[in-house]
């Protein structure tokens, strides 16, 4: 391949990766520190081109969003799926989750250990489903939009790890609504 060929084949790349990108825009991002280390830092990014859910909830089926989170830390498998269903278990009733337990089990059993600079980026899209990306490698989509909404609720919603950060990302989020 010649060099010119080279660069326009790089800059069709660079192009289509700038546009797909740029649909998703960051609304709010936090922080967990112990003492003075960053252990996690986690961004909450929606397409700003949508329009409000009619529900008002960001863990509508009809509204596309994408939580990123970067590890300055190791964390095991076994303690992400853990905290995934312990969290569950412990904010939603058993007949709430039960319709759904396999789809939630299936995305628990998903997860890879990380390591410092490792990521993880779970995105709900229409259409698409709930994915869950470890660095770039896709580990797998769950298509069910209430199991979805259940397995984020672990950021967003009723079953929060964090409670700060939840408020946070729905406060930001509510006040990037109100710029539009």
């Amino acid at each position: 391949m010649s060099k010119r060929a080279k660069y326009l084949w790089w800059m069709c790349l660079l192009m289509l990766s700038t546009a797909a990108s740029a649909e998703w825009r960051t609304v709010g991002s936090d922080e967990f520190k112990l003492l003075w280390k960053t252990l996690v830092h986690t961004e909450l990014q929606v397409n700003p081109e949508q329009p409000l859910p009619d529900s008002g909830d960001i863990l509508d089926s009809g509204y596309d969003k994408r939580i990123i989170i970067r590890y300055h830390v190791g964390v095991s498998a076994e303690r992400f799926r853990d905290m995934t269903l312990d969290a569950l278990r412990d904010n939603i009733s058993p007949e709430r989750l039960a319709p759904h337990w396999a789809e939630i089990e299936e995305f628990a059993n998903w997860y890879l250990p990380v390591s410092k600079g490792d990521h993880y980026q779970l995105s709900w899209q229409q259409g698409e489903g709930l994915s869950l990306v470890h660095n770039t490698q896709l580990l797998g989509r769950i298509a069910q939009p209430e199991a979805a909404a259940l397995i984020l609720s672990v950021w967003l919603g009723e079953a929060a790890v964090s409670e700060a950060q939840r408020e946070a990302f729905l406060q930001a989020w509510r006040q990037s609504l109100s710029k539009k």
